[in-house]
């Protein structure tokens, strides 16, 4: 019987390895990291662009052994350190593959050497060095673009917790977990809530959030430059992928338990909120309560935030026309104030769905709306006014005719009155200048201070069948209703033509002229006639009438 056990092709695997790292400015952080971890107080990047020379100096301890720097799998690390941030001494690799000649100058001695005959196993001498305390590498032919490198660092240095220089300068760290942001422990590691701690400014709300692990970033809710919370990851209890570190391992379940553990201390800082501010102030923070998911803690404030309530700013049309025109109310509102009735708050669907009448009623009846979105424990729910199901009532008042109104997207009989009533919930409310359009009855109710078209955006979104906005359709409607409201209310026939008519500024032909315009029985244009000064009329068909309608201009 043949026996055989795992077996390793150094060479292959070491030159393979390369493929493993995602990019080639990985070694930048793994050199920051390695500086860390010696005690250093400062990592330096230091590139000069014409010979695509790195040079990183440390001021750490320092490296013991070369050979152990050498060594795959060997960090040299003591044993509390390997087992508190599990250096598997993979990094060394990563600056190999990132440039053709590498220097390294420590406490344990000096090499200089072309990476590829390291790769190739091939024996490098190692002379003692004369060391000053600060570790130096120098790699030349360095891979990465200069801007790669700039904005990689800067990447890196965001929350790293000892100074990071570039070139001379210092590079902003102001996520470190040794910068002055006010930092909590938790089971995570440590935490900063942003816009929550004590000092800032909370009506600033986000859900984002940042996670670094030994300094570098290891996750981005969003984009990293957005603001949002930081959370610097026990080392003990989470891991990153080798060999970048830039992932997590069980990312998945990481973000879940971070979501689970910012909620809590969210809504824990938020209730010492509650508990120092007053009702004003706290209410102040209805947005901020509803990104934590936190709006319970309104449930018994006896003020109403102003974002949960809305005016009905312009007349009510459809959506896809601007819909309902609302705007948040101006000031929170007292509970007092609903529990009186003397501010009245509904609950009212969009207008596709529920019909004008409602709105109408609502608008002229100075009601608030109602903006879904208080936890339904809220005291305001025993208060508010459904004006969705109850039946509402319209009511002609002085009615003077009607007339068939029919345009290119809507159509429908309209009745002319002094004014009419909508009643609802034994509550009725008179209206004189503002038209509506009954979609049960399809028939728009015109009353006597009626000036506009705007009805027909309650009788049409103006969306075609590919659900595209037809706004300038929208206006022409709006401009022929107003027409047939004008030539159905002046008091004067001559007065109605006259106002219907279009300007004539671009026919200077007609310019200083007059005319008699007569119509038919159907109101159509039966002729025109040119009058002379002595009175003598151009034009053919006006004598033909026996009671033409005719108008002089």
């Amino acid at each position: 019987m043949q026996t055989s056990q795992l077996a390793v092709n150094p060479e292959k695997l070491i030159n393979n390895l390369r493929f493993s790292f995602t990019q080639s400015t990985t070694v930048l952080g793994e050199l920051m990291q390695n500086a860390r971890r010696a005690g250093a107080t400062f990592v330096s990047f230091e590139y000069a662009e014409a010979s695509r020379t790195l040079t990183v100096c440390d001021d750490g301890c320092g490296i013991e052994s070369l050979q152990t720097l050498l060594t795959v799998a060997e960090s040299g690390w003591d044993v509390e350190l390997i087992e508190t941030e599990h250096a598997f001494g993979v990094g060394f690799l990563s600056a190999l593959f990132a440039c053709e000649t590498i220097s390294v100058d420590s406490k344990g001695g000096r090499f200089s050497v072309n990476t590829a005959d390291l790769l190739a196993f091939q024996p490098i001498m190692i002379e003692p060095a004369d060391w000053k305390g600060i570790t130096r590498l120098t790699l030349t032919q360095f891979k990465p673009e200069t801007d790669r490198i700039v904005s990689q660092l800067c990447r890196l240095a965001r929350g790293f917790p000892i100074e990071v220089r570039f070139n001379g300068a210092s590079l902003e760290r102001l996520r470190a977990i040794t910068s002055a942001l006010p930092f909590i422990e938790t089971e995570l590691g440590d935490l900063c809530l942003y816009g929550l701690s004590p000092g800032e400014d909370w009506l600033l709300q986000t859900d984002y959030f940042h996670l670094y692990l030994q300094g570098l970033p290891v996750y981005h809710s969003h984009h990293e430059r957005d603001p949002g919370h930081v959370i610097h990851l026990d080392t003990r209890r989470f891991f990153a992928r080798l060999p970048d570190r830039d992932k997590l391992i069980d990312e998945a379940q990481v973000i879940a338990e971070v979501k689970r553990v910012l909620q809590r201390e969210a809504r824990n800082r938020l209730a010492t909120l509650k508990s120092e501010l007053s009702a004003e102030d706290f209410v102040e923070g209805y947005d901020t309560l509803k990104t934590y998911h936190c709006l319970d803690l309104l449930n018994e404030v006896p003020l109403l935030p102003k974002q949960a309530l809305a005016v009905i700013q312009e007349y009510p049309i459809k959506e896809g026309c601007g819909n309902v025109n609302l705007a948040m109310n101006a000031n929170a509102v007292s509970r007092s104030d609903v529990e009186s009735g003397l501010i009245k708050i509904a609950e009212l669907d969009d207008l596709e769905d529920v019909g004008a009448l409602r709105w109408m009623f609502a608008w002229h009846r100075d009601y608030l709306v109602f903006r879904p979105g208080l936890d339904q424990g809220h005291w305001l729910f025993q208060y508010l006014i459904d004006l969705n199901t109850p039946a509402i009532t319209l009511d002609v008042v002085g009615e003077k005719h009607s007339a068939y109104f029919e345009g290119q997207w809507v159509s429908g009989q309209a009745i002319f009155c002094e004014q009419y009533r909508l009643t609802m919930n034994g509550e009725s409310v008179d209206i004189d200048n503002d038209a509506v359009y009954d979609e049960d009855q399809n028939c728009f109710i015109v009353p006597s201070k009626e000036t506009t078209g705007m009805v027909v955006g309650q009788a049409s979104s103006y969306h075609d069948e590919w659900d595209t906005y037809m706004e300038a359709a929208k206006e022409a409607e709006e401009w022929d209703f107003q027409n047939f409201v004008v030539a159905n209310t002046a008091d004067q026939a001559a007065d109605a033509l006259q106002r219907l008519l279009p300007s004539f500024g671009s026919c200077p032909a007609l310019f200083s002229r007059v005319f008699q315009v007569a119509l038919g029985d159907s109101g159509e244009v039966v002729s025109v006639a040119e009058i002379q000064a002595n009175g003598a009329m151009n034009g053919q068909g006006c004598h033909s009438l026996q009671h033409p309608a005719h108008t002089e201009f």
